[in-house]
């Protein structure tokens, strides 16, 4: 992707411009599905960064809400980047993860009309951060194949 954009899209998050943070933004960017931390190093080994420097990139991503991450069954984390027509887009932005359940991919998908809210006497004293909807089926690849994939295939 173009450096120039690359270096927009982190000053208009106020992150501080850096190589290693070029690269991992580019690397979101391009993924079409959230990536784990092992996925995004695979990425860049090219380029020798160190796995503390790419979790302190991912941390000051999701604190500046470029990203946020997703749970996985196993409890570990994916990362995607908060987009909306191909774009960064502001952290409230209403979307539901599919998780595709022979790969393992989990991908962002836009929904229409999410605004289901707990019921007003259960929410005394708590603060909703951010609201989860999950579809679990099969992603157009494995829909389309009847060999099984595999994630660490890709």
């Amino acid at each position: 992707m173009d450096s120039n954009l690359l270096k927009d899209i982190l000053h208009s998050y106020h992150i501080r411009i850096t190589d290693t943070r070029l690269q991992v933004l580019d690397v979101l960017l391009h993924s079409k599905s959230a990536l784990c931390h092992h996925e995004i190093a695979a990425a860049l080994k090219q380029y020798q960064i160190d796995k503390v420097t790419i979790y302190r990139t991912l941390d000051v991503f999701e604190k500046k809400e470029l990203i946020h991450k997703i749970a996985t069954k196993d409890r570990n984390w994916q990362y995607a980047i908060r987009l909306k027509k191909g774009k960064p887009t502001e952290a409230d932005h209403a979307h539901a993860h599919f998780v595709c359940n022979r790969c393992g991919r989990i991908f962002c998908l836009p929904v229409a009309g999410y605004n289901q809210q707990p019921d007003e006497d259960m929410i005394n004293g708590f603060r909703i951060m951010e609201k989860e909807l999950r579809f679990h089926g099969l992603c157009p690849d494995c829909a389309s194949s009847s060999k099984p994939k595999n994630r660490n295939d890709e």
